[in-house]
């Protein structure tokens, strides 16, 4: 078993077993189709408070806005444009993942490029996440899109000036 996966429980490696025993390399062969299935369903990765760790796109879609591996770019509600030095974007994208994951997932990422997290927050289950950098705001929207566990996630890059006088409020995040 590898060492992202967490441990099947007692039936499920039992049943493992029990596939293993009808013989032969073919029942060898049918053992590890089960320990496969049985350990992606239980999911892989470095679950953290229950939520299974999600690893980023190798190229993102946009530039500087990470996004989760698997999830696939709907270009008929994606938006983007950029002139000189400032760009604005709509960006949609689709996949399989537990909404939370996927929070976790821009909590660690974006400070990982540049962005800090100024908000935070769940009504609902629609999850809202702001981020600022020092020309930009980028805005995370992640909701389900209503189909067998897949999650939506709108990413609003804009413009953004604060001028250096005026200092973001600051609240201790959760």
């Amino acid at each position: 078993m590898t060492a992202c996966c967490k441990p099947m429980d007692r039936r499920a490696t039992g049943l493992a077993t029990r596939v293993s025993r009808l013989g032969g390399a073919p029942g060898r062969l049918r053992a590890l189709a089960v320990w496969t299935a049985l350990t992606a369903l239980t999911g892989c990765g470095d679950p953290k408070d229950g939520v299974t760790r999600l690893s980023p796109r190798g190229v993102p879609f946009l530039d500087g806005v990470p996004v989760p591996a698997g999830f696939q770019l709907v270009d008929r509600m994606t938006e983007d444009y950029e002139s000189g030095a400032q760009r604005m974007a709509r960006h949609v994208y689709e996949g399989a993942a537990d909404p939370n994951a996927v929070r976790s997932f821009y909590r660690e990422q974006m400070p990982l490029v540049g962005w800090n997290r100024v908000s935070d927050q769940n009504v609902k289950g629609s999850i809202a996440i702001r981020f600022e950098k020092q020309t930009e705001a980028c805005h995370i929207t992640i909701d389900r899109s209503g189909t067998l566990g897949r999650v939506r996630i709108q990413a609003v890059v804009m413009p953004f000036n604060r001028s250096p006088s005026e200092a973001p409020a600051r609240r201790p995040m959760p």
